[in-house]
């Protein structure tokens, strides 16, 4: 009787052991760490000619090889954050088998934190806080 007690609290402590082990590797587990494609922002509303968002505009973004509530943060050209960051929202699996998504991301942008006809980016950042993929540039217009 004494054995069957034992036996049973190691497969309860393998059974813990092994969801802790995957619960703290769950990204690696789902495939996230073998996304090969870098994260590419597309700004779909700009005007032609080129890359501007005027004042009181909603940017519209296209974000590719994603996951849902990416952060996306806007930039000065030197690299300093320009006061907007936002999410990632209606996301959809880019492909059969596929860790990756295409989102899009919506951001309101106004004098009051951007500067008249400076440069700036907006960037993606993995789940880590790092910048992760390409930059979308544009230029800012009153």
């Amino acid at each position: 009787m004494m054995d069957f007690k034992l036996d049973k609290y190691a497969v309860y402590a393998i059974i813990v052991l092994l969801v802790a082990v995957f619960a703290f590797n769950f990204e690696k587990l789902t495939g996230y760490a073998v996304r090969d494609s870098p994260t590419q922002i597309i700004i779909t509303n700009t005007l032609p000619g080129g890359d501007v968002l005027r004042d009181r505009t909603v940017a519209r973004l296209e974000v590719k090889n994603s996951f849902p509530n990416q952060r996306i943060k806007t930039y000065n050209m030197d690299g300093s954050f320009a006061g907007y960051d936002f999410n990632t929202e209606n996301c959809r699996i880019s492909g059969p088998n596929s860790a990756d998504y295409n989102c899009e991301a919506d951001i309101y942008v106004s004098s009051y934190e951007l500067a008249n006809n400076e440069r700036y980016y907006f960037q993606a950042l993995n789940k880590k806080g790092n910048p992760d993929g390409g930059k979308a540039v544009f230029t800012f217009k009153e």
